[in-house]
């Protein structure tokens, strides 16, 4: 059986703690993720009242080997998120939303690893960077930041001439 996936029978009523430790092996699976590298712990707490049933996902770790966006060395950045959700049993072919996941009544076990991995692409940080020095200077890879520079061009955009007279209605 996957060690991500939870037998619903065997939650009791309260609070069920899972800890998983996410490793490069687990997104090999996963096409299409620049997230190849990652050394994240996913702790999953499902709370259990009657017949309902939260679960509460929380990622603290890092992504590795991931490209700097200012000068594409290869770094490593801290990822942290949380993630909620109420598990729903039905009949129906319903689909999942970001706050409810539906199950189906027959069913009886739950397979977190979509859930997880999805938690983890979101939470990736939007401006992956080298850390700044403590003069909030940037620690990137100065050879290479030249070399950008020297292969940016700035070119000036031409004026439009159909938008010129706008121009001219603010003096």
């Amino acid at each position: 059986m996957n060690i991500f996936t939870i037998k619903l029978g065997s939650i009791t009523n309260g609070e069920n703690s899972f800890t998983y430790v996410i490793k490069d092996q687990f997104f090999e699976e996963f096409d299409f993720t620049e997230v190849k590298h990652a050394d994240i712990s996913v702790k999953v707490v499902i709370n259990k009242k009657g017949e309902k049933l939260s679960l509460n996902l929380i990622i603290n770790g890092q992504i590795n080997q991931i490209p700097c966006d200012i000068c594409t060395e290869n770094i490593s950045v801290n990822i942290i998120g949380e993630t909620n959700v109420v598990i729903q049993k039905t009949d129906n072919d319903l689909i999942s939303t970001d706050e409810i996941l539906y199950i189906k009544s027959s069913e009886n076990k739950l397979n977190l690893k979509q859930l997880i991995f999805e938690s983890i692409i979101l939470n990736v940080p939007k401006i992956r960077q080298h850390p700044l020095d403590k003069n909030s200077k940037i620690t990137c890879n100065k050879e290479m930041v030249d070399l950008v520079k020297k292969y940016t061009q700035v070119t000036k955009k031409a004026s439009d001439p159909r938008w010129d007279a706008l121009k001219n209605l603010n003096k």
